[in-house]
């Protein structure tokens, strides 16, 4: 509905242009300045680093205060500023040999692993999931991640009622990381994966890593 859409306010930064050489531009960095002086929105949080050195401690200042931008990030993209070398470099099928992504740690945060339930896809593979104490990670609230498989429960070993590290994969898909042993409870019962569907009740029937 472009009326909903019309009130959500968008908006965007400018990071390049199709063709800069036709404008006599020779720099990423310039791109930049140019769109500004067009009245283009640009990101504020960008540094013309001399070497690698300095383009790590900049990817590391803005690591230690993501959290107080006002969107979310997951790292921060160098690129070579010269935009000849940048041609001289060239494009791989999917990126740019010119440029990388510095990729952030995934943010952590510890909840309840309060119940390992079932889920039973189309498929007919029955898949177990957490089922978690509600915890905020990265702005989203996240109470369910996937386990995979019995063999994943077994190699991180989790037990229901633990405590458990959780993280967003690429912050975005929630993953649990596994318990803190520490806080385990003394009468905690290892998961056992059951003999029947939770849905139809038929016999499960092991097929290599998963349960049909």
């Amino acid at each position: 509905d472009p009326k909903i859409t019309a009130s959500r306010a968008l908006t965007f930064f400018a990071y390049g242009v199709s063709e800069a050489t036709d404008l006599g531009i020779e720099s990423q960095y310039v791109i930049l300045s140019r769109l500004a002086d067009l009245g283009f929105k640009i990101n504020p949080d960008r540094k013309l680093c001399e070497g690698v050195s300095e383009a790590w401690d900049f990817a590391q200042k803005i690591q230690e205060y993501r959290d107080s931008i006002p969107y979310e990030i997951d790292g921060v993209v160098l690129k070579v500023d010269s935009l000849v070398d940048q041609k001289k470099l060239g494009i791989k099928a999917r990126s740019p040999r010119w440029a990388i992504a510095f990729k952030f740690p995934p943010t952590q945060a510890t909840t309840i692993l309060e119940h390992i339930g079932l889920q039973v896809g189309r498929s007919g593979v029955v898949t177990p999931v957490a089922n978690l104490s509600p915890v905020r990670v990265v702005g989203v609230m996240v109470i369910r991640a996937t386990l995979h498989n019995e063999d994943e429960i077994v190699r991180k070993d989790l037990i229901e009622s633990d405590t458990v590290i959780i993280q967003r994969a690429g912050d975005v898909i929630p993953e649990v990381v596994g318990p803190i042993l520490s806080l385990r409870h003394l009468d905690a019962v290892p998961f056992r994966m059951p003999d029947h569907c939770p849905v139809c009740s038929s016999a499960l029937v092991r097929d290599g890593a998963q349960y049909r």
